[in-house]
């Protein structure tokens, strides 16, 4: 007799629960995008800083006061030496080059830019470093040597990694409370749709909890089944995009976007969706039925 109860209160079969099955997979999908990107730029961030943060750049320019030969022998003498630091290469002219290629494209127009002779700093792991006298003290003993520590590039990508964090947590909190509002609205509609099979329930004795559990497990598992279907699309939209464009065969993107379908531990958290959304229905579905249940006595 309580599973024939269980089906009338809450039929699964029933149109509203086609439909919702339907809005649960779009919320679903919506935040497995959500969270995705979230994480990928985060992780992205992070990688950007940790290598920003463990070199550095010294840049020749032009001095008459010094030839060019001069001028990167003594500055990759100052910086060999200078405490924290673990190594340091002069770029070749080639090497520069290819660094303004994805920016400017093959062709004369590189090769005719004057473009300053670059020294790559390579700084010693865990171990403290003062910069800002390394600068000075280029700035004073070889002309035209000045170092770049990153430490712009470095706020501007914890800046952007924080703005972009706080959109992603923001439409994922959104579509939370738009799932919620949802499963409100329906859990009143099938108290309302079923209003004579919970009087007759409560008349042969029924208490409220029993009622909501009922409800509550119809939605655990309508919030389950959903976000499962949106999951799916989610991680089929992702690995297709990643197979139409793959960033690695560009060169900008290939240095600066992310793989998405990289990281493993990304499919870890967007397991969770379909359970959040499966415990924000239950609960939502339970509150509510005691809540209404209440006001009938």
């Amino acid at each position: 007799m309580n599973r024939r109860t269980s089906a009338g209160l809450m039929p699964s079969d029933s149109a509203s629960g086609a439909t919702l099955h339907t809005i649960v997979a779009v919320m679903s999908f919506l935040a497995c995008l959500a969270l995705g990107g979230v994480l990928t730029l985060s992780r992205l961030a992070t990688q950007w800083t940790e290598g920003l943060s463990g070199s550095a750049t010294v840049q020749l320019l032009a001095s008459p006061q010094i030839s060019p030969e001069d001028q990167v022998k003594e500055a990759l003498s100052l910086v060999t030496q200078w405490p924290g630091v673990l190594s340091a290469r002069a770029l070749t002219r080639e090497e520069a080059n290819a660094l303004l290629e994805p920016w400017l494209g093959e062709g004369k127009l590189v090769e005719e830019i004057p473009a300053p002779q670059l020294i790559e700093v390579t700084l010693r792991p865990g171990q403290p470093i003062e910069l800002d006298g390394l600068a000075r003290k280029l700035a004073d003993t070889v002309p035209g040597a000045q170092l770049d520590d990153h430490g712009r590039w470095n706020a501007e990508l914890a800046g952007f990694a924080a703005s972009s964090a706080a959109i992603g947590w923001s439409m994922l909190l959104l579509i939370g409370l738009a799932t919620l509002a949802i499963i409100v609205f329906a859990t009143q509609a099938g108290l309302r749709t079923h209003r004579e099979i919970v009087e007759v329930v409560h008349m042969i004795g029924a208490r409220d909890v029993f009622i909501a559990k009922e409800f509550q497990n119809h939605f655990l598992w309508l919030g389950i089944r959903g976000g499962a279907i949106g999951l799916v699309i989610a991680l089929l939209t992702l690995v297709g995009s990643s197979l139409l464009w793959d960033s690695r065969a560009t060169p900008v993107a290939g240095q600066y976007l992310p793989q998405i379908t990289g990281s493993p531990l990304l499919y870890l958290w967007l397991l969770m969706v379909p359970a959040g959304l499966g415990l924000i229905a239950m609960m939502t579905a339970r509150l509510t039925v005691l809540r209404v249940l209440g006001r009938m006595q």
